[in-house]
């Protein structure tokens, strides 16, 4: 997510977390990406080719997306994953973590929230987003769901095997925040 309310508000957050064991990622995200964590290409002026009304990322490779936003971190090649290969790719870095993209038309931002209660509204780069805590039921994961008019999203999906669910937000909210100007406009 960008610069984002959800990022602004987490340090608040994780200080009402001390206190009161609340979500530290409870915010809106907003505003603009810094010129480094810009991607390296700009955003399509025009939908992918393929488009249609039913689906608004064409012939879009998450896999490619995923690999551009990434670039120089030190995570392998993304690949299609087994669920739904035909909508997500995911990559792993060796000891972190494993990090998702899922390119989805015909579903809500809202579709498939496991918990509510775990979930918050914001935006990306000014896109409404849902990011959900803990989406998987342990600890560690963290997705944000962004808006792709008409009727589908883009989903960042991260699972971490060594650090908590403060930092798969903060990890899902900046690949959220890469992702987003690559997307179709929702004009």
């Amino acid at each position: 997510m960008t610069r984002s309310s959800f990022g602004r508000r987490a340090a608040l957050t994780s200080l009402v977390l001390l206190t009161l064991v609340v979500s530290a990622c409870d915010s809106k995200v907003g505003g603009t990406p810094q010129a480094a964590d810009t991607p390296t290409s700009s955003a399509p002026t025009t939908g992918p080719s393929g488009t249609t009304a039913d689906n608004p990322f064409g012939d879009s490779d998450p896999c490619k997306l995923l690999d551009q936003v990434l670039a120089g971190q030190g995570y392998a090649a993304a690949k299609r994953s087994d669920a739904d290969a035909a909508h997500n790719c995911d990559t792993k870095k060796t000891d972190y973590g494993v990090v998702g993209l899922a390119l989805q038309p015909g579903q809500t931002i809202n579709q498939t929230i496991t918990d509510p209660s775990k979930a918050v509204t914001g935006d990306v780069n000014g896109r409404a987003a849902v990011q959900e805590r803990d989406a998987l039921g342990g600890t560690g994961s963290c997705d944000v769901s962004m808006e792709v008019k008409p009727n589908s999203r883009a989903t960042v999906l991260i699972t971490l095997q060594t650090a908590g669910t403060d930092e798969a937000c903060r990890l899902a909210n900046d690949v959220s925040t890469k992702v987003e100007p690559l997307l179709p406009a929702n004009g």
